[in-house]
């Protein structure tokens, strides 16, 4: 540093002390990984681009392949167990806000945002096509964007994204019992939107799950939130047991949300300004 005169090079130097006093106080937030998971290790596959608005992403423990598929058509993929790569791609019904997929028994059940559920078939031959199974029989206007099976409830449970009903102080839980009575009209539990905002690590928007499945080994509900970035972690019956954040660097549109029977878990990204991604986290017991 070249200075005119003693004076301004000692109030240069003061300027630069006080600088770096104040870099060194700067602390980084530090992102806090759910139990048995570690946000830093991540295996990342980058996906075709005709996946760039993925939605839905199921793992079929049968078959050894994910399932997924994208927001506005009316088609699955199936993806190579390792590369992630289109296998296969079938039409099954046409465009529409189609937001999750699960499978029972190598069955893909796909999921519109109205609530209407879709069980894609497949015959002998190879023809595919949807048989539709109706929507809860809810009033006002609803959006949906997340389904699971719970194989304790022999049901399809779909999470409020906004139902009328909910009128903002919760996320309610609907089951579709597939071999018996349909949709239940009631509830089967309510996530308080409270318990989530007690819970949460920073100040978030309200919880809209995008994606939700259960864990195969910790036997908890796990929920994505992609408006709000977070990961909510509770029991089978929606108590919040965690709320973790997701970073948006790694985490730019979480929307899919599946599991390895091992709990390797493996969290989609819609592509917002290029390809989606799948991330792999592995599970540590």
């Amino acid at each position: 540093m070249h200075c005119l005169n003693f004076r301004s090079c000692g109030l240069l130097s003061l300027v630069a002390g006080w600088l770096i006093a104040g870099c060194s106080n700067v602390k980084l937030r530090k992102i806090q990984s759910p139990p048995h998971y570690n946000f830093s290790v991540v295996y990342t596959h980058k996906l075709d681009p005709k996946l760039r608005e993925i939605s839905g992403l199921a793992w079929d423990n049968k078959r050894d392949e994910f399932i997924t598929h994208q927001d506005e058509s009316g088609k699955l993929f199936y993806l190579d167990k390792e590369t992630k790569i289109i296998k296969a791609e079938y039409k099954f019904a046409g465009k529409g806000d189609y937001e999750d997929v699960a499978v029972i028994n190598s069955v893909p059940y796909v999921l519109r945002s109205d609530g209407l559920i879709t069980r894609v078939l497949r015959d002998s031959a190879g023809n595919v096509s949807g048989e539709e199974l109706g929507k809860p029989g809810i009033a006002g206007n609803n959006d949906f964007e997340s389904m699971y099976y719970d194989p304790g409830r022999k049901a399809l449970i779909l999470l409020c994204k906004n139902c009328e009903t909910d009128q903002k102080t919760g996320v309610s839980a609907f089951a579709f019992y597939i071999d018996s009575t349909g949709f239940d009209a009631n509830p089967v539990f309510t996530i308080p939107t409270a318990d989530v905002k007690k819970a949460s690590p920073v100040a978030a928007s309200r919880l809209e799950p995008s994606a939700a499945t259960i864990h195969p080994v910790l036997q908890k509900l796990f929920i994505l939130s992609s408006a709000s970035h977070q990961l909510v972690i509770a029991s089978l019956d929606g108590k919040v047991e965690g709320v973790y954040e997701l970073g948006k660097k790694l985490f730019p549109q979480p929307e899919g949300l599946t599991f390895k029977s091992n709990g390797d878990m493996y969290i989609s990204n819609e592509g917002k300004t290029g390809r989606a991604t799948i991330l792999r986290f592995t599970y540590k017991p």
